[in-house]
C-alpha cells in the first residue's frame, strides 16, 4: 500500500441526501401554524437526531496508509497506529479499535463503500488481534430470538383475536382460515430462518463445529474453500454477514452473532488460513 486508500462516499449522495433532507424539513415547516407544530416537537426533534446520524455516516472517511488508520467525520479526524492497536471490540457490523492505553477508539463507518476491504486490510495489518485460541466460540446473542418471538406471540394474539371476532358471523370458517394460514406461514418461514443459522461457532484446531437449535455439524478446515464477508442491500442499508463456502459449492451463512461481525469473521478467515493444506485460499 504505497499510496494512502481512500474509503468515502460519492459527493453525489451527499448533494441527494442535503437535498432530501432539506426539503422534508421546508415542506414540514410550509403553512403550518407554531400551535399545530407543537404536538408534533417530539417526532421532529427524533427525526432531526436519526437524519443526522445517517447524514454523519454518509459524509464521514477512512484513509488506510501502511502505517496508520485514520477516520474523519464532521467533528474532527483521529488517526492510530497499526501497531499502536491493543485489542477490539465492537456489536453487530461495527468494530471499534482501542490504543493500548485506552485513551482513543477508531470505528470505521460500516456504511462506506468497501467497507469489507477496510476490514480485510486492518486484520492483514494486526492477526494477532484475531486468534482462534481467544475467541475459540462465538454464540448468537438472545436479542434476535427474543425479538421473533416477540413478533410471533403478536401474530398470535391478533390471529386469534380476529378469529374470535367474527365467529358469529357466516365468513367465519372461511375468514378465520385464512388468518390462521398466514400465520402458519410466516411462522414456518421465521422457524426456517432460525434453524438455518448456527446458534454457536466452535474452533478446535482444525475442526468448526456448528451448532443448531437441534443439530450439530462438523466441518474440517479443508472442507471450506474460503471465507467471505459479504452483504445484501436493502431499505435500512447494507446488511452483512458471513458467507462460508464449501468445497462442495454449497455455502453456509452466519450473521447475528453476541460479537462484532467484522471480529467473528476475522477470526474465522485466520482459523481457516492457518489449518487449510491450501495456504493460498482467502
Amino acid at each position: 500500500m504505497n499510496e494512502p486508500h481512500v474509503f468515502k462516499n460519492s459527493l453525489f449522495a451527499l448533494i441527494v441526501l442535503i437535498i432530501f433532507l432539506c426539503s422534508c424539513w421546508r415542506s414540514s415547516l410550509s403553512g403550518a401554524a407554531l400551535i399545530r407544530l407543537f404536538p408534533m416537537l417530539p417526532f421532529a426533534v427524533l427525526g432531526i437526531l436519526m437524519f443526522g446520524a445517517i447524514f454523519l455516516s454518509v459524509s464521514s472517511k477512512v484513509i488506510l496508509t501502511d502505517d496508520e488508520i485514520t477516520t474523519q467525520s464532521l467533528f474532527g479526524s483521529k488517526s492510530m497506529r497499526w501497531s499502536d492497536i491493543g485489542r477490539v471490540s465492537g456489536r453487530g457490523f461495527n468494530i471499534k479499535l482501542h490504543d493500548y492505553n485506552e485513551d482513543m477508539t477508531v470505528t470505521p463507518s460500516p456504511g462506506l463503500p468497501g467497507y469489507e476491504e477496510i476490514i480485510d486490510i486492518l486484520g492483514s495489518k494486526r492477526p494477532d488481534l484475531f486468534s482462534s485460541q481467544e475467541y475459540g466460540e462465538m454464540r448468537r446473542g438472545l436479542g434476535p430470538l427474543a425479538l421473533l418471538m416477540s413478533v410471533l406471540l403478536l401474530l398470535l394474539g391478533i390471529s386469534l383475536s380476529f378469529f374470535l371476532s367474527i365467529m358469529d358471523t357466516s365468513e367465519a370458517p372461511f375468514a378465520g382460515l385464512i388468518a390462521l394460514l398466514a400465520f402458519v406461514l410466516f411462522a414456518a418461514f421465521a422457524a426456517a430462518m432460525v434453524f438455518s443459522i448456527p446458534n454457536s461457532l466452535t474452533l478446535e484446531r482444525n475442526s468448526l463445529i456448528l451448532k443448531y437449535v437441534f443439530s450439530e455439524k462438523t466441518l474440517l478446515a479443508d472442507e471450506i474453500a474460503s471465507v467471505r464477508l459479504s452483504f445484501t442491500q436493502s431499505r435500512n442499508g447494507k446488511q452483512y454477514f458471513i458467507a462460508l463456502m464449501l468445497t462442495n459449492r454449497k455455502s453456509i451463512r452466519i450473521s447475528g452473532l453476541g460479537i462484532s461481525l467484522p471480529i467473528a469473521y476475522l477470526v474465522l478467515k485466520n482459523w481457516h488460513a492457518q489449518n487449510s493444506s491450501d495456504k493460498s485460499k482467502n
